[in-house]
């Protein structure tokens, strides 16, 4: 069974900040941390 990733605010809003400058889009941010598009999304929210 795996353990659910915990990740620290910082890199929360820097994920955020690099999807609203259009640094990189959402897939290229997906594929870069490994990361899905709805955890992504809620910590836009």
């Amino acid at each position: 069974m795996k353990t659910r990733r915990k990740f620290p605010p910082e890199f929360k809003s820097e994920v955020v900040l690099q999807l609203r400058s259009g640094e990189q889009s959402m897939a290229e941010l997906c594929r870069t941390h490994q990361l899905t598009a709805q955890m992504i999304g809620n910590w836009k929210q």
